[in-house]
């Protein structure tokens, strides 16, 4: 009976430990989206990491959720200026964690720009929050949303620029690549040896006969 309870009070506990690390990994798993139920490809770590990129992530994810759970927005329905904040979000994660990839000497230069692009993204959210919310008047509440859309819109106009110069670099470089290896100068013929000389004809004395007088006297 003892050994019984023993079992029991030991699968219990072993039970309430794999259901706390499950919940634990969810809960950190969500942490770490930008936007909520949507996964990001931002590494696991970032959610708690130090590192310059990993903070930028968590503004990025602070500031989208401040808008998600604003009750004025909540109120109000903004579903497309919601939609336009989080697609701007999930494609300056999505650039933040290609740029943390890249290598040492061009990864500072790549974050920077980044950067700026969740600098914008905050600032956008909290005009658009704040003027919302003070807005007393429907005539003031569609210029706020208005100004909204205005600024979500350059946001992503600047941002696909941006992508688009990267783009056209690197199609830049391959091309000078594969240009450079079709003008590198053709490998030179392999090697033959000289064409063999005639073997030299026999000394003749001046007694010896013309070969063709020779042909008649021997005919």
């Amino acid at each position: 009976m003892i050994t019984a309870l023993l079992v029991l009070a030991v699968a219990a506990v072993i039970g309430f430990g794999v259901a706390l690390t499950v919940r634990s990994k969810r809960d950190f798993a969500q942490q770490n989206e930008i936007v909520p139920g949507e996964k990001s490809p931002a590494p696991a770590s970032w959610a708690g990491a130090h590192s310059r990129e990993a903070k930028l992530h968590r503004r990025l994810g602070a500031a989208v959720r401040g808008a998600h759970e604003n009750p004025r927005l909540v109120e109000l329905g903004l579903a497309p200026q919601m939609r336009s904040i989080d697609a701007e979000a999930l494609a300056i994660d999505e650039r933040l964690v290609a740029s943390a990839a890249l290598p040492a000497a061009h990864r500072e230069a790549a974050i920077d720009t980044v950067e700026e692009h969740v600098v914008a993204l905050e600032s956008t959210i909290a005009e658009m929050v704040t003027s919302i919310t003070v807005a007393d008047s429907k005539a003031q509440l569609e210029q706020a949303v208005s100004a909204a859309d205005l600024k979500l819109h350059a946001l992503a106009q600047a941002r696909a620029e941006v992508e688009l110069i990267d783009r056209q670099v690197a199609g830049t470089d391959d091309a000078s690549n594969e240009v450079a290896r079709h003008a590198q100068p053709a490998p030179p013929p392999p090697a033959t040896s000289p064409p063999s000389e005639p073997p030299p004809r026999p000394a003749t004395s001046p007694d010896d006969p013309p070969a063709a007088a020779a042909d008649e006297h021997n005919a």
